[in-house]
């Protein structure tokens, strides 16, 4: 019997943004964060280790805190690049300059490998953030209902009908799927197949010529505790049609779509 392809979650890098009824149908891509084990799968392409990883991430937060205004922002991209990181003390460039020899910076296909790695572990700590933020709503939601309760107010008085509490965690976008496809094709294993969880990503797939084919869930997953009533589609994505100047390290992606049918 062959073995079974290895799954990878897109576009999501934490459990917590996918059905639990899937978790166990792939693994996580591994940035470069976490250690070698299930339930992610670490490329032995990653450039940056898990030291430099959590580095490279630090010194990009430094970075951030150094915009206080968002005309501080426009005029670092009004000013030269260049002139901007001579001498700067929390320079990114200069950091990254440091991982790795004189050779590898030479290696394109190295670059290549690097700023993937960063897209991604960018993406990684993107998610962690708002995830957080999302715990901390929930958190909020909890006081501000234990307090009511405690004042004896209740849901449907008139006088708190209109009262808004907003959250302060935004959506999760998906917006910025096609780069990270980009960056995830660049340490796809050889039998690697992305299983995408959004209907939207799914849908915007078909405008680059994705067809979904049909196909039996138990030719793909193992473990899943109710087949009954997953959809499983498959299809292959050409890497040329979706962007035909990008540098892929792939010609092709193999796509899985799986819906549980109500």
């Amino acid at each position: 019997m062959p073995a079974k392809p290895k799954i990878i979650h897109f576009p999501y890098m934490h459990e917590e943004l996918i059905l639990p009824e899937l978790r166990p149908a792939g693994l996580f891509l591994n940035p470069g964060l976490m250690d070698d084990r299930d339930p992610f799968f670490t490329s032995q392409h990653l450039v940056l280790d898990k030291g430099q990883s959590q580095y490279f991430l630090e010194q990009c937060r430094q970075f951030g805190e150094q915009f206080r205004k968002v005309s501080d922002v426009t005029h670092m991209g009004m000013a030269q690049v260049e002139d901007f990181y001579t001498g700067s003390t929390q320079s990114i460039q200069y950091e990254l300059s440091t991982y790795g020899n004189q050779e590898t910076s030479r290696d394109s296909r190295q670059q290549d490998f690097l700023q993937a790695q960063q897209y991604l572990l960018l993406n990684f700590a993107l998610e962690e953030r708002l995830l957080e933020l999302s715990r901390i709503d929930a958190d909020l939601n909890r006081s501000w209902s234990s307090f009511d309760a405690s004042l004896g107010i209740e849901d449907d008085e008139e006088r708190f009908q209109n009262m808004e509490r907003q959250p302060i965690s935004p959506e999760i976008s998906t917006e910025h799927w096609q780069e990270l496809l980009k960056a995830y094709t660049a340490f796809m294993p050889s039998d690697g197949i992305l299983l995408v969880h959004e209907e939207s990503v799914c849908r915007e797939l078909e405008e680059y010529g994705v067809y979904w084919e049909s196909q039996a869930p138990d030719s793909f997953f193992s473990g899943l505790n109710d087949y009954s009533k997953l959809n499983v589609y498959f299809a292959t994505l050409t890497l040329d049609k979706f962007n035909g100047n990008m540098r892929a390290f792939a010609r092709e992606v193999k796509l899985l779509r799986a819906v549980y049918s109500t």
